[in-house]
């Protein structure tokens, strides 16, 4: 079966999009979720690689996100080194699952949020973005990570401007207003892709 990519920039709504999606039916791959799991998992070899490499981001014996994020999102080489350490792993998780899901009559979405600037949109069979203007993300982004409106356009400019990703895209959903138009949006977005499943 087609496998689908949900992407967009910080505090978008890309785990809003996929929550609707799951109840719905569709088998959801979260990528952050699984790095947050190597980060929790003093065994895994990502654990190892990112505390050696970032040792003031470990508390508790676990990663702190909180802690990892004030490093790398502040220094674009530290965050590139970051994902050399991360993302080896997580592309092989998700090239797992996707090649598990093209076996099955199921709706398949994954959850990337750095699909299009780690290059990984030719895995999936259709892209869907969800979209954001920038003077409502601002406000998420500063309330989602307690930082300052600076900080957060900081972040906002370490990946790419979401007018190049909404080019690349089949499917966008505008999340600028309220929950319900998101929802609405996300419906018919199930009726789009419940027609590959066909």
């Amino acid at each position: 079966m087609p496998v689908f990519a949900v992407t967009g920039n910080l505090c978008s709504g890309k785990s809003k999009v996929t929550s609707r999606l799951k109840k719905k039916g569709a088998v959801i791959f979260d990528a952050d979720g699984q790095v947050h799991k190597y980060y929790k998992n003093r065994n895994s070899a990502v654990f190892k690689k990112v505390a050696a490499a970032f040792p003031s981001a470990v508390v508790g014996g676990k990663i702190s996100c909180k802690e990892l994020g004030e490093i790398v999102f502040s220094n674009r080489n530290k965050l590139k080194q970051l994902q050399r350490l991360v993302h080896p792993q997580a592309i092989k998780d998700l090239n797992k699952w996707i090649k598990a899901a093209k076996k099955r009559k199921r709706v398949y979405v994954a959850e990337v949020p750095l699909l299009f600037e780690a290059r990984l949109q030719s895995l999936f069979d259709g892209l869907i973005l969800v979209s954001s203007k920038e003077k409502v993300l601002i406000p998420r982004i500063v309330k989602s990570f307690s930082i300052t409106r600076n900080e957060a356009k900081k972040r906002l400019a370490l990946f790419l401007p979401v007018k190049k990703k909404a080019k690349k895209v089949d499917f966008i959903i505008n999340n600028n207003s309220s929950l319900m138009a998101l929802n609405k949006s996300i419906d018919i977005l199930w009726e789009f892709l419940k027609e590959f499943k066909k």
